[in-house]
């Protein structure tokens, strides 16, 4: 068969600007794959920066061995669908990434699919629906709300009517705004202000008191609709559903362990600060209720692929933030968690046969994956059950943590360290702030103890010291020990 794995990009793009380079390289993974699936045909289709599938250096694409790389240049769903169409799929997969201001790339993979499905492609992508849900934040607070799905109380602010008298000049007294507050009041503060249509928590703020509130709403901060929620104190935790369409139209979704996640100075997960630590499977914090909501989620929401969820766990209970349907920061982890590479998932993804419809044949594959790409997997290092004695975890533990900017030197030398499993460094050289101008995330582990990660932890320091970013080792140091 003809496999197609695409994704796209709304924003205008430098690649002479902005850097990204990983280890291994999707080069190196994709090819993997390709081999090992060498009955079938790969295709990747992406625009840059085409994050999991394809590698640039400035506006060259690096190609894949056994592997087809297509760099697509349409602007609307249709024009990219038809090009898609030109390299004749059998399947075609949604890798569908993030992107700032607007995280809607998702949506716009969507339309392309189902183009793709009226001219008789089988694809994986979610729903056009689904992504509009999660695309805009009001619209999933409805959606939790009514689905009685436990997330924060808060509260909608349109931004013309909330404005009304500019617009309007007979208006005299403004009765939607005078609702607004009298409906914030009633929150319990403090809160968080958030973009209904914004990614991830860029453009967020926490606010301490309804007077606070009022000086942002007239501030020239407040210049689109806003989702004003209680913020719920807790630990912050994030994971993926991977969920199959199956044959009779029933979905199975895997619903996999939490990943601790740290947070900032005002309580919210940065995506560029935090550090990542998992999957926690722990009885204290009730991963089987929190398993069970997310698989029902996954199937009112018809998931077709990957999909990330961020949570809190307040007051013993899980709470959903937010839904992205699409690949995530934590990805590479959770590929790892199943002993096996991100471009093998999205394989078995196209192939009909990941989890739910595994095979002899699939086993054997992941078998030969493994033992030609991953560390040797002994008995001992990966025992059938694990005794809760002495911290030890169910499921090996990775800390995904960032570092400043990298030469190839020092990326190399961190790789070469055995317990280090994957790099991905962004450099953007036309950012001013320290934060926009990227980092080096880091991704290791892969042992039961929080002690042993621990001690990885300290080696790289110790390996590392002219590097090492000391706020972002002392939080994975903290975090490491709540486990201890």
């Amino acid at each position: 068969m003809r496999l197609v794995f695409f994704n796209t990009n709304s924003n205008h793009f430098d690649p002479k600007i902005v850097h990204i380079k990983t280890m291994p390289s999707w080069n190196e993974e994709w090819s993997r794959v390709a081999k090992n699936f060498s009955n079938h045909e790969f295709f990747l289709a992406a625009m840059l920066p085409a994050m999991f599938l394809l590698d640039y250096e400035n506006e060259a694409i690096q190609k894949a061995a056994n592997v087809n790389c297509v760099e697509l240049r349409g602007a609307s769903a249709e024009e990219i669908a038809e090009e898609i169409l030109a390299l004749n799929p059998d399947v075609a997969v949604a890798a569908s990434f993030w992107i700032t201001p607007y995280d809607w790339l998702g949506l716009q993979d969507a339309m392309i699919a189902e183009i793709l499905r009226e001219r008789g492609v089988r694809t994986v992508a979610h729903s056009a629906q689904t992504q509009a849900i999660c695309f805009d934040k009001f619209k999933t607070h409805i959606f939790l709300r009514e689905n009685n799905f436990k997330c924060a109380a808060a509260v909608h602010v349109n931004y013309d009517l909330f404005w009304a008298e500019r617009k309007k000049s007979e208006v005299r007294q403004n009765v939607y705004r005078e609702f607004i507050f009298r409906e914030i009041s009633k929150l319990n503060f403090p809160v968080i202000i958030k973009a209904t249509t914004g990614v991830s928590s860029y453009g967020m703020e926490v606010v301490h008191t309804l007077s606070a509130v009022r000086a942002y709403l007239n501030s020239k901060k407040f210049n689109s609709d806003r989702l004003i929620e209680e913020f719920l104190e807790g630990i912050q935790f994030g994971t993926e559903i991977h969920t199959v369409k199956n044959s009779d139209g029933s979905f199975s979704p895997k619903v996999f362990p939490p990943l601790m996640y740290s947070v900032n100075q005002y309580g919210i997960t940065s995506p560029k600060q935090s550090v990542k630590l998992g999957p926690l499977n722990l009885e204290k914090f009730k991963t089987q209720d929190l398993s069970r909501e997310l698989e029902r989620l996954a199937k009112i929401l018809q998931f077709e692929g990957i999909a990330q969820i961020d949570l809190v766990f307040h007051k013993n209970e899980w709470h959903i933030i937010e839904i992205n349907p699409r690949l995530s920061g934590s990805s590479a982890a959770i590929a790892l968690i199943k002993q096996k590479s991100l471009p093998q998932i999205l394989a078995e993804f196209a192939l009909g046969i990941y989890d739910a419809r595994a095979t002899d044949d699939t086993m054997k594959i992941s078998k030969n994956f493994c033992d030609e790409n991953c560390e040797e997997i002994s008995k001992e290092k990966f025992p059938a059950q694990i005794s809760s004695e002495n911290s030890r975890t169910e499921f090996p533990l990775y800390l995904n943590i960032k570092f400043p900017h990298l030469s190839e030197e020092q990326m190399r030398a961190l790789f070469a360290l055995p317990f280090v499993k994957y790099l991905c460094q962004t450099k953007n050289d036309a950012a001013r702030q320290f934060r926009e101008m990227g980092f080096c995330e880091i991704l290791f582990g892969g042992v039961f103890s929080p002690q042993e990660l621990l001690a990885q932890l300290e080696e790289i320091k110790t390996r590392f010291p002219e590097v090492i970013e000391i706020s972002f080792y002392e939080t994975a140091k903290k975090m490491i020990a709540s486990l201890i």
